[in-house]
C-alpha cells in the first residue's frame, strides 16, 4: 500500500507573492554560475509545488528552446573563449567550459523567471490591481498591469488561430522552407496586430463610456489584509535575498 503525499496550497496576500517573485528575479539575474542558478531554480520548484503549480509542462515546453541554446553555447565559446577549450578548429574555439557554463546559466535563469511568473498565475489579475494600489501605485499603473496581463492570453490565442487559418488553407509551416518561412510569419503578423489594435480600441471605447479617471479617488469592494503568515514570508524572503547578496559581493 503506497503512501500518497499531499501538499497543502498556501493562500498567501497577492503582495506577499510580488515579493516573492521580486526576490527570486533579483537572485535570477543577479546570479551568474550554474550551481547558484540551480539552488535557486530548486527553491522556485519547491514553491511551485507548495502553490500547487503544474510546473513539468513548463520545464517541457523548453525542449523546443534547445537549437537556440545549441547556437549560443557555439557562439559564447566562440567569442568568449575562456575557460578550457573543448573544441577548437584552428585558432577558432568551437566549445569551451565557458560557453557550456554560459549557455547553462541562460537557460536555468530563463527557468527560474518563467516560474516565478507561473506564481503570479496563482492569484486573480483583480487582486494584482488592489495590491498595487494597496502599495501606493497610482491606479492607472495598477490598471496598465491588469490590462497586460489580460492582453496577453488574448493575444496569444489570435495567433494560434491565425495558425490554424492558415493549415486550413494547407499550409504547414512545419515543412516551409526558412526562405518561404519568413513571409508566412509577415501574414501571420499584420492580421494579429491588426486584432489586437482593434480589441485595444474598443477597450479604450469602453472604458470612456464608463468614465475612467473622472473622480481623483476610486473605491472598492474588496480590502486586502495581510495575516501573520503574508508577514513572517515578506520578512523572510527579503532578509534570505539580502543576506544573500550581502555574502556574494563581500566575497
Amino acid at each position: 500500500m503506497g503512501v500518497r503525499l499531499t501538499v497543502k496550497m498556501i493562500n498567501l496576500d497577492p503582495r506577499a507573492k510580488i515579493v516573492i517573485v521580486l526576490c527570486l528575479s533579483t537572485l535570477a539575474v543577479f546570479f551568474n554560475t550554474p550551481g547558484s542558478l540551480l539552488i535557486v531554480l530548486i527553491i522556485t520548484l519547491l514553491l511551485l509545488q507548495i502553490f500547487q503549480v503544474k510546473y513539468i509542462s513548463l520545464i517541457y515546453k523548453f525542449r523546443r528552446l534547445l537549437p537556440v541554446l545549441l547556437v549560443l553555447l557555439f557562439v559564447q565559446s566562440a567569442f568568449t573563449g575562456h575557460g578550457q577549450v573543448l573544441i577548437a578548429f584552428g585558432d577558432v574555439h568551437i566549445l569551451t567550459t565557458g560557453g557550456v557554463s554560459s549557455a547553462g546559466c541562460v537557460l536555468l535563469r530563463m527557468l527560474i523567471l518563467f516560474g516565478s511568473a507561473m506564481i503570479i498565475a496563482t492569484s486573480n489579475s483583480r487582486d494584482y490591481v488592489l495590491a498595487l494600489v494597496q502599495l501606493k501605485i497610482p491606479y492607472e499603473i495598477a490598471f496598465m498591469v491588469l490590462i497586460a496581463l489580460r492582453f496577453l492570453p488574448i493575444f496569444i490565442q489570435e495567433a494560434n488561430d491565425t495558425l490554424i487559418a492558415m493549415q486550413l488553407r494547407g499550409v504547414d509551416i512545419k515543412k516551409v522552407a526558412w526562405g518561404k518561412k519568413i513571409k508566412y510569419f509577415t501574414y501571420i503578423f499584420s492580421p494579429l496586430v491588426s486584432n489586437v489594435l482593434i480589441k485595444a480600441n474598443q477597450l479604450a471605447i469602453s472604458m470612456e463610456a464608463r468614465g475612467f479617471r473622472v473622480y481623483p479617488r476610486r473605491t472598492y469592494l474588496r480590502v486586502l489584509k495581510y495575516n501573520l503568515l503574508d508577514y513572517l514570508i515578506t520578512i523572510l524572503s527579503l532578509s534570505l535575498t539580502l543576506a544573500v547578496l550581502t555574502l556574494s559581493i563581500v566575497r
